[in-house]
């Protein structure tokens, strides 16, 4: 009985690891969001499908913060910050999904994650579409127990940093107000 009861923790406890491996996570989104890549014509519930396999693995709050400056982010109060990422993360899913060929492969190689302590991870895959490699890198944290990426690195450039390196442009000559009403406007533009 003791055994039994063994091998049942041991098989439980392998699958929870899994599921909490940063690298299955990123794996089994990807595996769905290639199928429907693949589609020619999409319902228009699909490609809400695709936006949400783009865009549900990211940690917005995370992602918005480092999409600014420390300083611009720690002057703002905690209703512009709450404003920012929610115009943020609809710019950011609006638009990805019109940049779907991104997003499109032939085949995709995993590296193993390269974790940083129990909470922070990097999960590198090597993609191929039509012979061309893309090299993307998911920097992850976990938050409330699933793995969210809070930065892509697509060859090389930072979606965080391209983000902080236009809001601070940006900042330079207009308010926060302003920046956010931009990314409204942009985010309402990509829903076209």
């Amino acid at each position: 009985m003791l055994k039994k009861l063994f091998v049942m923790f041991a098989c439980a406890a392998v699958v929870a690891f899994a599921a909490d491996d940063p690298v299955a996570v990123i794996k089994k989104k990807d595996a769905e969001l290639q199928t429907l890549l693949k589609k020619s014509n999409r319902s228009a519930k699909e490609t809400e499908r695709v936006k949400s396999l783009l865009n549900d693995s990211f940690d917005f709050a995370l992602l918005a913060k480092k999409s600014l400056a420390k300083a611009d982010w720690e002057k703002q109060d905690a209703a512009s910050q709450e404003k920012f990422v929610a115009e943020f993360q609809r710019m950011v899913r609006n638009s990805s999904a019109k940049r779907l060929e991104l997003y499109r492969a032939d085949s995709t190689i995993y590296e193993p994650a390269k974790m940083k302590g129990s909470d922070e991870a990097r999960v590198t895959a090597h993609l191929w579409n039509k012979g061309k490699e893309s090299v993307l890198e998911y920097k992850m944290s976990l938050v409330g127990g699933s793995w969210k990426a809070w930065d892509l690195v697509i060859d090389d450039l930072s979606t965080a940093r391209n983000y902080k390196d236009q809001f601070s442009q940006i900042l330079k000559d207009k308010s926060f107000a302003e920046l956010i009403d931009i990314i409204s406007k942009k985010a309402d533009e990509a829903e076209k």
